[in-house]
């Protein structure tokens, strides 16, 4: 078979079961219960083994195989899943990983996984001391029959709780059938027992290990059932839960979906196409664009009424192909949002801290383009977050916080951009100790840093090799990222904002388009050019006479809703000559954002809102600061499109 030309494809597909052996550890070591997530770790170890054997992947077949291995004795209830076992089958997906990276190069040959095979091989032989049966939970759930659930439901709206019971005997325990009658005895004294596992038969019968689950409906508190069956003898260990009734009706919603409905679920219908192609299908129809815009020309001098119907149509049909075109260039936001939740597991681990992370609008969609760029940065902001945001445990639980921090990762769309935020609910930055960093690397002057406001203080932090971090470690503090990181997000045209609380924690947003194919700008007129600045950029549109402008240390400016607003004239940073009597004529100027400053551009004209395919300058002049790029007009002239975080 010829490797190559299906390499592509392994490569994706195998990212693609990568990423839900990731994720369904990560619900797994959650919920050790859930024989339904196991299975799908199975499933997807099962199919990379076939798919890595059949390319000739040798060493990623075999790996894979002990993995699913183990899973399989999982499965089969002869393995018990533990801790070790979670991190040896982590510790096997990062293999993974590496291994699908390296066949992408060719060389997987460089990869050792003999360690990881044999440490595998080691819990299936049973060679691995896992913890003594009384400190783990049996793989038992209460499952429950209709009438039972009313009967539950009925009892929790009258005022009851409903719980379930986890009772674990000590190891030695010689008369368990005795045991649990004293159990069950204090239990129906507290409430009104609904179903055990084991059955109440074989608990009496000593038909099972040394642990029981009891369901039962009851006004008493969680303490009252822990107090009375912790004084019976040979009781090691009691745990009480009381269960969400919304995850006990889907429960039941699986367990008896029928199977004429399940086979009405299909999956859904996709096909792989390289991101090549779809850009070449975009410069196409953006080719169509321009020929419309010309047609539409050609319509108004010729005047023909059936050639302007035609015009109008073929207008439509070609907006509707470049809406289609851009839809298919869109992916969620969770291709890159999926991977977070191991990383924060990982470094909240080596770190000795407890983090939560929250994702929200993971289905928010973004450009391919777009999302491949910013997985890195918004790691970086991650690593800081849990590294040097997040407490520990006991320095939080002293200052009156709880004791496990949180990082919420959230994207949503406004407008023609998606705005993603990382919220900690950390220490926040220490504004005199950013001062102090910035003096000391002699990044600024004295009397510079005392004339910023904080928020420009906070900007301080996105400055080549600068760190607020007392000591180096492999997670941040090296002096490098949060420069990479803004280089990065302003090079694809959007910009990160960072607003801190000391003591609170902070927020770091990000603003990107929503594509780089297409946006939307406002047409400018320069002397005899014109000029297409990013929508996205302008706050407003004023009109102001020249004696408003005003001078402050040299500096035009003019007044804004009580804000101070630094003044640019367009022509002169772009050298383009002057059409306009500044001195008589009004001016217009467009407001322009970065960030959070609002800088006025002088500009000769304004023409109108238009979406614009960007084209690339090429080489030679695509290093030129201030252009972004350029698009083509209906006329057939060609417009530069302004980068204005360069401009201002």
């Amino acid at each position: 078979m010829e490797v190559s030309q299906y390499l592509s494809v392994f490569i994706d597909e195998s990212q693609e079961h990568l990423l839900t052996l990731n994720q369904s550890l990560l619900e797994l070591e959650h919920d050790p219960e859930n024989s339904a997530v196991l299975d799908k770790i199975f499933r997807a170890a099962h199919t990379l083994k076939g798919a890595a054997a059949t390319m000739g992947f040798n060493k990623m077949s075999n790996l894979t195989h002990a993995m699913e291995d183990v899973l399989s004795k999982l499965r089969a209830k002869d393995l018990e899943l533990s801790s070790e076992i979670i991190n040896a089958l982590f510790e096997s997906v990062d293999l993974l990983e590496i291994l699908a990276t390296k066949i992408g190069e060719g060389i997987e040959e460089d990869i050792e996984i003999t360690g990881a095979v044999q440490g595998l091989r080691r819990f299936v032989a049973g060679d691995i001391v896992q913890q003594p049966q009384s400190e783990r939970r049996q793989n038992l759930q209460l499952r429950f029959t209709d009438s039972e659930r009313e009967q539950i439901n009925g009892a929790i709206a009258s005022g009851s709780k409903f719980y379930h019971i986890h009772v674990s005997l000590v190891e030695n325990c010689l008369l368990k059938g005795a045991r649990v009658f004293m159990v069950l005895r204090e239990i129906e004294r507290l409430g009104t027992i609904i179903r055990s596992i084991p059955t109440v038969k074989d608990l009496e019968d000593e038909s099972f290990e040394l642990q029981f689950i009891v369901g039962v409906i009851s006004t008493n508190w969680v303490d009252d059932f822990v107090k009375a069956i912790t004084n019976i003898m040979d009781v090691d260990k009691v745990v009480v839960e009381e269960p969400k009734i919304e995850q006990m009706l889907i429960e039941k919603r699986v367990l008896e979906t029928p199977e004429h409905e399940k086979a009405k679920i299909s999956p859904q219908q996709t096909v792989r196409v390289e991101i090549k192609k779809l850009d070449d299908l975009m410069n196409l129809v953006a080719e169509l664009v321009i020929g419309r815009s010309r047609l539409e020309a050609l319509g108004t001098t010729i005047g023909s009424r059936d050639l302007n119907e035609v015009v109008e149509q073929f207008g439509r049909l070609t907006l509707d192909l470049r809406d289609s075109v851009m839809r298919a260039r869109m992916v969620p936001v969770d291709t890159v949002f999926s991977r977070f939740p191991r990383l924060v597991r990982d470094l909240s681990r080596e770190l000795g801290k407890e983090i939560e992370l929250e994702i929200h609008g993971a289905e928010t969609e973004l450009d391919r383009t777009v999302i491949d760029e910013i997985g890195d940065p918004l790691v970086h902001i991650i690593r800081n977050a849990v590294d040097h945001g997040i407490e520990t445990a006991e320095e939080r639980e002293r200052n009156n916080k709880p004791a496990k921090g949180k990082v919420v990762l959230d994207a949503y769309q406004e407008g023609s951009s998606v705005i993603i935020t990382i919220r900690d609910d950390g220490k926040g930055f220490n504004i005199q100790k950013v001062k102090e960093k910035a003096l000391k690397a002699g990044l600024l002057s004295v009397e510079a840093l005392n004339e910023m406001r904080d928020q420009d203080v906070l900007e301080i932090t996105f400055l080549p090799g600068f760190s607020t971090s007392d000591t180096v470690t492999n997670i941040s503090g090296r002096g490098v990222g949060m420069d990479v990181v803004k280089s990065k997000i302003d090079s694809l045209g959007g910009f990160v904002q960072i607003d801190s609380v000391y003591g609170e924690g902070s927020l770091i947003t990000i603003r990107l388009p929503l594509t780089l194919a297409i946006i939307q700008t406002l047409m400018i007129q320069l002397g005899k050019e014109v000029y297409a600045i990013p929508s996205s950029y302008v706050e407003q549109i004023v009109s102001l006479k020249p004696s408003e402008i005003k001078r402050i240390n040299k500096q035009e400016v003019i007044m804004l809703r009580g804000e101070v607003v630094p003044l640019l004239r367009l022509q002169d940073v772009l050298g383009t000559p002057d059409a306009i009597n500044y001195q008589l004529d009004d001016l217009d100027v467009v407001i322009i954002r970065t960030g959070d400053r609002l800088i006025g551009c002088i500009v000769d004209s304004l023409l109108r809102q238009q979406d614009v395919v960007i084209k690339s300058l090429g080489g030679y002049l695509g290093s030129i600061k201030g252009i972004a790029g350029a698009t083509i007009l209906g006329d057939g002239r060609v417009a530069l499109i302004l980068d204005m975080r360069a401009v201002a």
